[in-house]
């Protein structure tokens, strides 16, 4: 989640508008156009008769019942129990047509090297109609697609393309608020007698309740009085405490699993209930509601449902989530391999008994998280941080770029974090055409690309890449049972995996000195991942001895098994 300033052109229009209020009972909630002009749109939302611009889009708002089709998404079975997910801005990861902005149609032009890299899910970032016409967390209709990246046909042919080559897509969800130009709020807000009324929180007078640094009532400009939006007052806060609403976001998520999506990663999940000044975040009525949407995904087969859970991570991994990133620990990630020692909070999330539904992250779209690793860490500490994150998660997550070392584009902020990707070192750095990108590129465009690492011993790409094939062609080191052997305070980070009677062992150097390690292991072993310099393994009467170099990185597999 961002918090930014938004742009309310179909606010703006709902200001103009003279006509009656809402009368309608019909359980479809349209907003139509007749034809485009050069001045915009003609509109009408609901039984508004309002005309306004509404930047020559085209949008229906649909609230009607959706029945779920669960059908086989084609993907490996468990492929959500152990794939590896890159996270993508559409945005900023591939234009296709020439206009400074990625889109669907380059998203796929892409899939072949995703799939070489050893990506085999991806989260998509918002991709809905939305209010700020950037990052996407103001969703204007949650059943379409931002015209901005292409068709609905365009989003279908990209998730069918995904499949051929066993990858699966997520996609981000705002359960929490809308967009304040969501014809749904517009009529709630617009007069008490609306039948969308109680989707949304409303008071006569502000309540005055301390939110984050500000208070969270907005004035409500449409009608009168003020409305809960916690995080701007271009996003209404839904009241999740009516079962509507509730069953109106499972219609949504049935909508796109019906689609053929693989899953759902949902946003802000700590605000979702608001119990006073003082309560509005992790309450108890929270994990109710993401069960009930939790059911839904659970319902088809071979899905992921994963949730932001900035606060208490572990408080969603389970019934409500089933998934929840393990946020706070991309630090402990960070700082072992910095300071070379296993820091103990690592540890202790290592050794949960949620580690397997809490995948590691090291960066992402929101700045809370961290900046690019570029600027956080040295090459080293870099790939040890790359190591624990992919092989220590089940399902490990990465951020687009973070495989080549992309830098921000010169500020550690949201939009900074989420500059162009870089293909190649040409003037639009692969990514574009245009004259000039809608964002700028990151500050080391040049140096870090793809066509610069690709196929180069020792390269950053190459690295992941080792990492990601392992854990495919060895599916102990993916998914299997997670042993900790290592304790807080020692220079290396050791483990076990044990899957259907196979046994991993993986070594991960933190320090900047050799390292000698020496465990228990019969039979023989023989290596499934080597990074750094060639490591040493022998085994005398049961134990197992291996030399490792500074920085560097082992795993071995029982022989004959994988």
């Amino acid at each position: 989640m961002v918090i930014k300033p938004l742009i309310g052109v179909a606010l703006a229009c709902a200001l103009m508008a003279t006509g009656a209020q809402a009368q309608t009972t019909r359980a479809e909630f349209v907003q139509t156009e007749s034809k485009s002009r050069s001045s915009g749109l003609f509109c009408r939302a609901f039984n508004f008769e309002n005309r306004c611009t509404l930047f020559g889009m085209r949008s229906k708002i649909d609230v009607s019942k959706v029945i779920a089709q669960p059908r086989d998404n084609g993907l490996p079975a468990h492929w959500n129990r152990s794939a590896t997910f890159m996270e993508i801005f559409v945005r900023s990861y591939q234009d296709s047509d020439g206009d400074g902005i990625g889109d669907f149609n380059g998203l796929t032009s892409r899939l072949d090297y995703l799939k070489s890299l050893g990506v085999t899910g991806i989260w998509l970032m918002p991709m809905h109609p939305s209010a700020d016409k950037d990052h996407g967390y103001a969703v204007s209709d949650y059943r379409a697609v931002n015209p901005a990246y292409g068709t609905m046909a365009d989003f279908e042919r990209f998730v069918a393309e995904a499949h051929k080559r066993g990858i699966g897509v997520i996609i981000d969800y705002v359960m929490n608020h809308s967009a304040s130009d969501n014809p749904i709020f517009i009529s709630a807000a617009k007069s008490k007698t609306s039948p969308y009324r109680d989707w949304y929180i409303f008071a006569d007078k502000d309540p005055n309740w301390a939110g984050f640094s500000w208070g969270p009532w907005r004035q409500n400009k449409v009608g009168k009085g003020y409305f809960y939006g916690l995080f701007d007052d271009q996003m209404p806060d839904f009241n999740l405490k009516n079962q509507r609403v509730i069953d109106y976001h499972a219609d949504n998520f049935r909508f796109w699993l019906n689609k053929g999506v693989d899953g759902f990663r949902i946003d802000a999940v700590t605000m979702l209930v608001e119990n006073g000044p003082t309560a509005y975040m992790d309450q108890p009525e929270n994990l109710e509601v993401l069960k009930q949407v939790n059911a839904v995904v659970k319902a088809y087969p071979n899905r992921y449902l994963i949730c932001e859970a900035s606060e208490q991570p572990a408080l969603y991994a389970g019934e409500a989530c089933t998934n929840s990133f393990a946020f706070g620990t991309q630090k402990e990630i960070k700082s072992s391999a910095r300071e070379g020692k296993l820091s103990s909070k690592l540890a202790t999330q290592l050794a949960s008994d949620k580690r397997s539904l809490m995948p590691l992250v090291l960066q992402s779209h929101d700045s809370y998280v961290g900046d690019r690793l570029i600027h956080d860490l040295d090459a080293g500490s870099y790939r040890v941080a790359a190591a624990v994150s992919v092989l220590a998660s089940d399902t490990p997550f990465s951020y687009y770029g973070e495989e080549i070392g992309l830098a921000n584009n010169g500020k550690y902020d949201d939009p900074g974090l989420r500059a162009p990707m870089s293909w190649d070192g040409s003037a639009g750095h692969g990514f574009t055409k245009a004259a000039r990108p809608y964002r700028a590129y990151a500050t080391n465009a040049a140096t870090h690309n793809v066509k610069a690492q690709t196929g180069e011993g020792g390269s950053l790409l190459e690295y992941y890449r080792a990492l990601y094939l392992a854990r495919q062609a060895h599916p102990v080191l993916a998914d299997g049972t997670l042993t900790l052997l290592s304790k807080a305070g020692e220079e290396a980070l050791v483990f076990a995996r044990q899957r259907e009677g196979q046994k991993a062992l993986v070594f991960i150097n933190l320090s900047a000195t050799a390292q000698t390690f020496q465990t228990k292991g019969d039979g023989v072993w023989t290596s499934a991942l080597d990074l750094g310099a060639p490591a040493q393994l022998t085994a005398e009467e049961g134990n197992l001895r291996l030399i490792l170099p500074p920085k560097g990185v082992a795993a071995y597999v029982a022989k004959g098994e994988k």
